[in-house]
């Protein structure tokens, strides 16, 4: 059960008027609302379903915020849309509604406004780390919707960047202070460049209690990396010349910390998604995280999720990023993104392909880090059908019944389970910005029958613990891809289990036939199961065998009846 706010007292330095000293600095000074108490807001994360927002593209509460320096909003989506924390707010109820129980939201510093083809709306490019994104309003705006969330008993994970800045200077190599074409991103050159830099913006951090402006030796300074190559995806810019922080330096690695607990602390918070895990040195996570958990531990802040985006289908590398004492609580599944929602339900490969990613939990650690969520990195590890940086589901194969079978695999395997907002509208955008539309186009509509399966499906998680926390165990997968013609083509069975309680999810991937097998189980011979899908029973034979036949993409869910 979570914690109210209700009875929290401020701990150590914190007091009404540092709260508000601080708030001076954010904005322009005015008597800020009182802030509430940082608190725990959670018991266990896998009771938890993530939905994530890209703040431009959901709602736009406050169109006054909407023209900043004269860049405007609306055309193409590689463009400000306008969007911002006051929609979203607004908003809350129709999450809640679907089922979503928690918001991850885009980061929310200050950011780089425009380049020549693509404007900062996604909030990835930092020009100010000690700074709000003046496009998603300003902090009472950010308290509001954080407030409004912990009243619904909702949590807000914030998007985090440690890698990098954004593109805040260009190389000056012919030293004429301007930045021509050739130095945004020039190649990358391992002793660095250097040379003198043109700065656009000069990024600032929070050290000491003061804001920190960075230098040149704080960044790595090598030109653009290749994101292939191990060495360069370290150390050197990010594609479109985000500039690489030098994180292997004490008092980069010490400021980063000090930053992002203050925002924490500050709003309330009750996780970060971190971008771009694998383009930052190993060593650094154990320290970032030991080093946030301590900070926030002493406000009265625990729990807190630190969950990494490492955009690898290699278990063993997802699994890396938490195996240092101290480092990251999970990852995003994208093993199970990349190799059974793709490669099984929609490109038709055999379901035995998904058995070793669907039991893969002896990649991982055992037990959860120190002051963590008291979780294992695979029980807090997070299950995505799609998001910002991949294709839509429905944009890669248009056909309902494949996105009802990927959201029921994401909803009932033993992982937390992320919706990236649109999906239930049957969004269809094929990457880039183009994965990235104005929901508001959507008219957040709940009639539709991608919403209503969605719904479904997480009401059947929120009541029945099983689906939240029990084990999982592959009881089949056929040896024949979707492009069988065997009986049992197609056909991928798991059960969850908590106690004596269990659940037997079967899905058929095949889209063109029906399939059929006898499928084991758990359940006592004899036992009547009933299909909370679509309302038929079955009887358990000998030894826990159960007749399962379901047709092209269809599904079953069996629990007692």
């Amino acid at each position: 059960m979570r914690r109210s706010t209700d009875g929290w007292g401020w701990t150590g330095a914190r007091s009404a008027w540092a709260h508000g000293a601080l708030l001076c600095t954010l904005a322009a000074c005015t008597t800020p609302e009182p802030l509430p108490p940082v608190a725990t807001h959670v018991d266990d994360w896998r009771d938890e379903v993530l939905y994530q927002v890209v703040v431009d593209r959901f709602e736009n509460g406050d169109p006054g915020n909407d023209d900043l320096d004269g860049v405007g909003v609306g055309g193409a989506l590689e463009r400000h849309q306008g969007g911002d924390w006051a929609g979203l707010e607004s908003r809350l109820d129709y999450i809640q509604g679907l089922g979503a129980t928690a918001l991850w939201i885009s980061p929310i510093v200050a950011n780089v406004d425009r380049t020549e083809s693509e404007d900062g709306y996604h909030g990835y490019w930092a020009s100010d780390f000690t700074e709000l994104n003046p496009r998603f309003g300003g902090p009472d705006d950010l308290r509001r919707l954080v407030r409004a969330a912990h009243d619904r008993s909702m949590l807000v994970v914030v998007d985090v960047v440690t890698n990098h800045a954004g593109r805040v200077f260009g190389y000056d190599l012919d030293r004429d202070g301007a930045v021509s074409e050739g130095e945004v991103e020039p190649p990358f050159l391992d002793a660095g460049y250097d040379v003198p830099l043109v700065w656009s913006h000069r990024p600032r951090l929070w050290r000491d209690d003061a804001r920190w402006t960075l230098e040149a030796s704080h960044f790595h300074r090598r030109g653009d990396g290749n994101l292939g190559d191990p060495h360069e995806r370290v150390f050197g810019d990010f594609p479109t010349g985000l500039r690489d922080l030098d994180t292997e330096q004490a008092e980069l690695r010490d400021a980063l910390v000090e930053t992002y607990a203050r925002w924490a602390t500050e709003f309330d918070l009750d996780g970060f998604r971190i971008d771009a895990v694998p383009h930052v040195e190993t060593d650094f996570w154990a320290t970032f995280g030991r080093e946030i958990r301590a900070r926030l531990s002493r406000e009265g802040k625990d729990r807190f999720l630190l969950l990494g985006e490492v955009f690898s289908g290699d278990p063993s590398v997802l699994a890396r990023y938490s195996d240092d004492e101290g480092a990251l609580d999970g990852a995003f599944d994208f093993a199970l993104k990349f190799g059974v929602v793709d490669a099984v339900l929609l490109d038709g490969g055999a379901p035995a392909t998904a058995r070793g990613i669907l039991e893969g939990s002896g990649a991982y650690r055992p037990f959860g880090q120190p002051g963590g969520v008291g979780l294992s990195p695979w029980q807090a590890r997070v299950a995505i059908a799609d998001n910002h940086d991949t294709w839509r589901i429905r944009g890669e194969l248009d056909r309902f019944e494949s996105v009802a079978l990927a959201l029921l695999l994401v909803t009932t395997v033993d992982a937390i389970p992320c919706i990236y907002y649109g999906t239930e509208q049957a969004f269809r955008g094929m990457g880039g910005a183009g994965s990235r539309e104005r929901m508001w186009e959507s008219g957040f509509r709940t009639d539709g029958e991608t919403y209503q399966w969605l719904h479904r499906l997480l009401e059947l998680r929120a009541s029945r613990e099983v689906l939240r926390r029990g084990s999982l165990t592959v009881r089949y997968a056929s040896e024949n891809d979707g492009f069988s013609d065997a009986p049992d083509a197609g056909l991928l069975a798991y059960e969850r289990a908590l106690g004596d309680e269990r659940m037997l999810i079967v899905l058929n991937a095949h889209a063109l036939q029906s399939s059929a097998a006898v499928v084991p189980s758990g359940f006592a011979a004899g036992t009547r199961l009933v299909d909370v899908l679509g309302g038929g029973e079955a009887e358990v034979g000998a030894g826990g065998a159960i007749s399962v036949a379901l047709g092209p993409r269809g599904a079953a869910m069996y629990e007692p009846r």
